[in-house]
């Protein structure tokens, strides 16, 4: 498992010229990536489901989860993602 620093561009596919660039830091051991709300909310990016996560303190949270890409750690590049639940 690895980090990778990559600069993406965020936005809505149904108005792909219209985007935000944002620097993450992508771990490829994790499953999701963090977008800030009020980006998603900019661009009428609404949440598709509520999803609870285990912290590593043991603890609880709900986060609204949508969909991404994932990381391929070979050769450092995006690439979609389904999501099997």
């Amino acid at each position: 498992m690895g980090l990778t620093k990559l600069a993406l561009e965020v936005g809505n596919p149904a108005t792909p010229q219209e985007t935000t660039r944002l620097e993450f830091l992508v771990d490829s051991g994790a499953i999701y990536s963090v977008v800030p709300r009020a980006v998603l909310e900019g661009y009428g990016i609404a949440p598709l489901a509520e999803q609870q996560f285990r912290l590593a303190d043991g603890s609880s949270v709900v986060r609204q989860r949508g969909y991404a890409l994932g990381l391929d750690p070979l050769r450092r590049e995006l690439i979609p993602l389904p999501m099997v639940l």
